[in-house]
């Protein structure tokens, strides 16, 4: 980047020992937008093991003259390079120009990984923006991009326990063998979401290997809390259920992260036996509080299904695209 810095700040890309710090600016970021912090120091943590991610190349940070962190980037950028992600922390009372310079650099970065992804392929970057934050999307907007989906958090308060789960005939559910069910429940997430909005085929052994590290190095995954439906006949996953103790900061409030079925077991009542288990499963915990994401415009009817179940709406999320390049465009040598 050739944008001049105000004297006394540093951009550079974090490293481990910046950890504490970044987790701080993150929860202070996602308190002012939503009232909560959304992801502990310890998802980070994990989030940087990801295969295709390099503290070096991919995250910038901006440092006052005090020293202290305003502003964080990072580019999610993986095989086949069609569709970067990108995600900017600041502090509330960041001056504009933070935002500004971060957002720059994540395009340039998009950009340079734009070049790798197969001729004639369309290239987007994408960018998110909590529901209020009037600034980045005006400024968002400013630079070419344009809103592409919204997702909802939602949330339901339990003041009794959760009807029961009824399964479909022949299922039969049982939780996450870590180890065993690695690779088979890896294989129905992809199939669950293929059809999902923003959806790439990325390679099998690099999601496999993402989710490996959630899986066994993150000390507050709760396999427990990872349900399976099987195909009683069959012995086959259709469905999942992939659930955390705890969301973010919130010690009070479960995370259904993962709720996916098979698409040709679809319309069977499968997803809503997955939930009421799961909702039962926290109550039995003594967790009265779950919270979920969900596109809202989901194919699968999925916003119908939770507010069936007697969630409402809690916050929300716009997702931001800029077309770095379109189908057929010669890639740029530059």
């Amino acid at each position: 980047m050739n944008t001049q810095l105000p004297d006394g700040y540093a951009i550079r890309p974090p490293t481990d020992q910046d950890l504490p710090a970044l987790a701080a600016l993150d929860a202070a970021h996602t308190r002012h937008a939503v009232g909560t912090a959304l992801r502990t120091e310890n998802e980070i943590r994990i989030e940087w093991k990801a295969p295709y991610f390099d503290l070096e190349t991919d995250a910038r940070i901006v440092v006052s003259e005090r020293g202290e962190i305003v502003g964080w980037c990072e580019v999610y950028d993986q095989v086949p390079h069609t569709r970067t992600s990108s995600r900017l922390r600041l502090l509330p009372d960041a001056d504009g120009w933070v935002a500004g310079w971060l957002l720059d650099w994540c395009i340039e970065r998009a950009r340079a990984g734009a070049k790798k992804a197969a001729p004639g392929q369309p290239v987007v970057l994408t960018q998110g923006a909590y529901e209020g934050e009037d600034a980045l999307i005006e400024r968002l907007r400013s630079v070419g991009f344009t809103h592409a989906r919204s997702f909802l958090r939602m949330r339901i308060e339990m003041t009794s326990p959760p009807q029961p789960a009824e399964w479909p005939d022949g299922i039969v559910a049982r939780t996450l063998v870590p180890g065993e069910d690695d690779r088979p429940v890896v294989e129905l997430i992809c199939d669950a979401f293929r059809d999902h909005w923003g959806y790439v085929e990325v390679p099998f052994e690099e999601e496999l290997e993402e989710w490996k590290q959630w899986i066994h190095e993150d000390e507050d995954f709760d396999t427990d809390l990872w349900f399976l439906a099987l195909d009683n006949d069959h012995e086959a996953i259709v469905g999942t259920c992939q659930c955390y103790p705890f969301s973010g900061e919130d010690r009070e409030t479960g995370l259904v992260d993962v709720l996916g079925v098979r698409q040709a077991w679809r319309r069977r009542g499968l997803a809503t036996a997955m939930l009421l288990h799961a909702f039962g499963a926290f109550y039995d915990r003594g967790i009265r509080n779950v919270e979920l994401g969900v596109d809202s415009e989901s194919p699968t009817g999925a916003m119908r299904l939770y507010e069936r179940a007697g969630m409402h709406l809690a916050w929300t999320i716009h997702v931001y695209e800029l077309e770095l390049r379109a189908a057929d465009e010669v890639p740029s040598e530059r």
